[in-house]
């Protein structure tokens, strides 16, 4: 990872890095509309700002859950496990650098996430929320048929599985050895409990959902860079639940 430098500043929502500049943009209507018609339950705008976010990404509207991929690796101590939380969010911003150059129109928000087990270990590994658009193509340069279309959406398999070709080229580039991961199970948002919602696509967009940037600490920011990112768009924004009733709101139709 020596490659990817730490020094890098801000000024005029402009991030500076050693690999090149990246502007940061306010999402304009339209962009928040596509947003929230992607999404499956959509964004909710906030009247004010709460505890820095202007937003609520829905992940749960009454009983029903957001549902996601979870891609889980071997359990393993706790400083292992955060190492490795680590390490994934790097190479999910490099995977997105590829992923977004394959053409996908839908939104695909990859996050490392950290849970407990029963017997005391940790598992360190990647939920994959996969929001494929109503034009979503179905079949990218690789065709892996449509094994998770039925609980996503027509296109989500063939969008999970150019994602892990990414993933998986990232690690491979940089040298470095890419986790064991044995099992991918379908589960509701609820399932994970520490999960780093950062960063987002959609289609060629990418979208950072935190609160502060972070410009300084994180070294995403030189990761996208490096891949040739140089603009993203600053959605601050917590997950959230709403009431059935609040359904048309986030979903713009208001």
């Amino acid at each position: 990872m020596e490659k990817y430098q730490r020094t890098m500043t801000i000024k005029n929502m402009e991030i500076q890095t050693k690999k090149g500049s990246i502007d940061i943009h306010k999402p304009d209507t339209a962009t928040l509309k596509q947003l929230q018609n992607i999404l499956t339950y959509g964004v909710m705008p906030f009247k004010q700002t709460f505890n820095g976010a202007d937003f609520g990404v829905v992940m749960q509207c009454g009983e029903q859950e957001v549902y996601c991929l979870k891609q889980q690796p071997l359990e393993v101590e706790r400083k292992q496990a955060e190492q490795l939380f680590q390490l994934q969010h790097f190479m999910i911003m490099d995977a997105y650098c590829r992923y977004i150059k394959i053409g996908f129109s839908g939104a695909y928000l990859a996050s490392p996430y950290l849970r407990q087990r029963d017997n005391g270990l940790w598992e360190a590994g990647v939920s994959h929320f996969i929001f494929p658009s109503d034009n979503e193509k179905v079949y990218s340069e690789k065709s892996f048929g449509k094994a998770y279309d039925n609980q996503f959406g027509s296109g989500a398999t063939n969008m999970f599985m150019a994602f892990v070709d990414s993933f998986k080229q990232a690690f491979a580039e940089s040298k470095l050895t890419m986790p064991q991961y044995f099992g991918i199970d379908i589960r509701p948002r609820s399932h994970l409990k520490s999960l780093a919602m950062y960063f987002m696509v959609v289609g060629s967009d990418v979208f950072c959902l935190r609160t502060n940037l972070r410009e300084q600490e994180d070294v995403a920011w030189t990761i996208l860079a490096s891949g040739g990112i140089d603009k993203v768009y600053h959605l601050p924004a917590f997950p959230m639940t709403i009431n059935e009733s609040d359904l048309n709101e986030a979903k713009g139709r208001t």
